[in-house]
Order: C-alpha cells, then sequence, then structure tokens
C-alpha cells in the first residue's frame, strides 16, 4: 500500500512527471524482469588471476592453480579489469596456469545462453597421459550452469577432481578496435620455419617479424597433418621473442611429417586482447628425391640421382672411429610398368664425414647405374 502512496504523490508533481512515471511502470510491468541474484555485484566472485589466461603458459611454473579447492558458487571471469569468459575451445596442456586447463565444452545441440538466460553445459579437463603422447580434450567432465547477466557470464562452477584450473579468455577482435577505441595488436608476418642443430638435436624454428612500438607477446601454435589430411596441434606456447623452437623427436614430431606453425600477437598491457593468427606454408621435415619420381634409361650407362633433406643429419660422437664416416641408409624403391626384375629395391649407405651435418637445403648426389 505504500508504493501505491507513493506513487500517487508523484503524479501530483507535474503532468511531464506523471507521464514518465506513468510510462515506466507500464513497461516494467509488461516487460520487465529483475536481473537474477547471481548477476548483482553481491551474488558472484570475481576470479582475475592472469595466469587463468588461455595465452598464459604455465610450463616450469612453481605456483599452479588448483581449483580442487575452489568453494562451490557463481563466478565471474576477468582479465585486466576487463570482462572474460571460459573458452568454447580445446586449450592446449599447460596453460591457464595450471597443468590440466578446463575449457567449456559447446558441441553440436549446446549453445551459450542469451541476455539473462541460464544453460546447463559441460566443461572439459584438457591433459596428455604421456609426455610423448596425444592430448585428450575431455579426459574428465564436470557439470557447469552459465547464466548471461547481459553484459557478461557468470558461471556456477564446482571444485575439480584433481589439480586442475579453470581457464578464461578476453575478447579476441582481430580486425577491429577494441571497445575503447584502443588500435588492435599489429599482425606478424607470415612465419617462416626453419631447421637447426643443437648438439644432437634436430630442432625446428618458426620466426616471424612485427613492427610496433610497443611491448609485446605472442602466442606461437605448432601443428602438423594426419595421414587424413586434418592438422593436428603439437603445441602452443607464449614467449616475448619474435621465433620459437620444437625439437623433432622422433615422437610428437618425425621425419616425413608436414608441419605448420602460426603465430598471433598481444600487447603485453593488454595480454587477454589478441590479433588474428598468421600461417606459415608447409614444411617438409625429412629427406627426398628431387623430383620425387624419376625415370631412368635401361642403357648400361651412369645416372645421378638428386636427395634434397630439409632438416640437419647429426652425426653421433663415439658412433665410429675417427677413421670411419658415419652413413645414412635411404631405401630406393623401384617400380617399371615395362620390365622387372632388372631393378630391384636396395638400400644405399650415402656417407657422411666424422663431425659433419646435413645442413637444411642439401643435396645428396649418388651414382646409379641401369
Amino acid at each position: 500500500m505504500s508504493s501505491f502512496s507513493y506513487y500517487f504523490i508523484t503524479l501530483s508533481l507535474s503532468n511531464f512527471d506523471c507521464f514518465l512515471i506513468i510510462l515506466f511502470f507500464f513497461v516494467f510491468l509488461q516487460f520487465g524482469k529483475m536481473p537474477p541474484p547471481e548477476c548483482s555485484p553481491d551474488g558472484h566472485t570475481v576470479l582475475q588471476n592472469l595466469n587463468r589466461s588461455t595465452a598464459f603458459s604455465s610450463s616450469g611454473l612453481q605456483d599452479l592453480i588448483c581449483d580442487h579447492s575452489l568453494t562451490a558458487g557463481w563466478y565471474r571471469f576477468q582479465l585486466h579489469g576487463r570482462p572474460a569468459r571460459m573458452p568454447t575451445q580445446c586449450v592446449p596442456v599447460n596453460h591457464c596456469g595450471t597443468q590440466a586447463p578446463v575449457w567449456l565444452s559447446v558441441g553440436e545441440g549446446d549453445f551459450l545462453p542469451g541476455p539473462l538466460g541460464v544453460q546447463q553445459l559441460t566443461a572439459c579437463a584438457a591433459w596428455r597421459i604421456a609426455p610423448s603422447g596425444s592430448r585428450d580434450c575431455c579426459m574428465f567432465r564436470i557439470p557447469v550452469t552459465v547464466r548471461n547477466c547481459g553484459g557478461f557470464y557468470v558461471y556456477l562452477l564446482r571444485p575439480t577432481q584433481a589439480c586442475m584450473g579453470y581457464c578464461a579468455e578476453g575478447r579476441s577482435r582481430p580486425d577491429l578496435e577494441t571497445d575503447d577505441g584502443e588500435e588492435p595488436p599489429p599482425r606478424p608476418s607470415v612465419p617462416v620455419i626453419s631447421s637447426e642443430a643443437s648438439g644432437h638435436t634436430v630442432l625446428l624454428r618458426c620466426s616471424f617479424e612485427v613492427h610496433s612500438n610497443r611491448s609485446m607477446g605472442f602466442v606461437v601454435t605448432w601443428s602438423r597433418l594426419s595421414p587424413e589430411g586434418r592438422k593436428e596441434e603439437l603445441k602452443q606456447e607464449t614467449t616475448v621473442h619474435t621465433s620459437a623452437v620444437i625439437e623433432l623427436d622422433g615422437f610428437n614430431l618425425r621425419l616425413g611429417d608436414k608441419i605448420f606453425c602460426s603465430s598471433s600477437s598481444f600487447f603485453l598491457e593488454s595480454a587477454d586482447i589478441r590479433g588474428s593468427a598468421v600461417e606459415s606454408a608447409e614444411f617438409f621435415a625429412g629427406i627426398r628425391l628431387k623430383p620425387a619420381v624419376t625415370v631412368l634409361s635401361e642403357d648400361a650407362g651412369l645416372h645421378q640421382l638428386l636427395v634434397e633433406t630439409s632438416v640437419p643429419v647429426p652425426c653421433p660422437e663415439g658412433s665410429f672411429s675417427s677413421t670411419q664416416s658415419c652413413t645414412l641408409p635411404l631405401e630406393i624403391s623401384t617400380n617399371s610398368q615395362v620390365f622387372s626384375g632388372d631393378l630391384q629395391p636396395c638400400v644405399l649407405d650415402t656417407r657422411v664425414k666424422r663431425g659433419a651435418e646435413l645442413s637444411t637445403d642439401h643435396y645428396l648426389v649418388m651414382s646409379w647405374i641401369c
């Protein structure tokens, strides 16, 4: 009854005030909705640890984020004081300040809620079973409720099963200005992959350039082409350098792989705003004939085959005496539709001098008598 009296007194102020008050109450009664309690400032807790960013690599980090001790409740993410949200794509292991990053799975038939809406979804924890094993993007599943509060999302989170951490990501607007008019991070140049030797280890280096007067960081992602023709992500790291390396270890990366790297940039003072990624051309890591198919005439003559290696081939110390050479076995297969039996598959030992390495784009010339 008291609210009705207040309404009556307000009407007596002026005809214009009367019109506005009546219009407000009409709109509120017909269309208005009170925001859910979890959207109010005291209805949720803000998580604003910058290490939760998907751009942050936690490799070698001593103080990991472990949300197994998190109190169940509503949470909102912020990065650099700006709204952030849980990522909806698989996050690489050892990111977000933890070993097993937790991301929000929005699969077929799922969707993020609209304004003031709520949706039940599933969060996934990414994990790698063994150092050389493949990554499982959803090793563990955690129920999560998502509420859209208009300008931000809040999440009903529960403690994780083990030392895992909920991830956060900011806006990614590669070709537009940010909300406060700030210029987006500049795009790096097209990355170039090269190979190098470090002792007895073969490394691939992804190099690029960027021009800016501000302090910048970069997210470098490595991937390879699977036998089925799909790109498989191998590694993602955050760096302040304009290059990054990955080891050709024979497990994750092997001779014969077709490899790519991509780079995206961000300003160090606003790491949540990342520019668009630029990908390199395909890099074949291995040894092959040039041309790949060679036709030889059966004329009892001497023919030369040109072999190109795109990666160094180190000679292990102690594997041979000082007077010996190390050898690189190459299998040559033949296929003739004109005759058979004269040329058989064979293995040639290509000699490499002690201490020498076959550098990038090095050519070997082998003689073959047909």
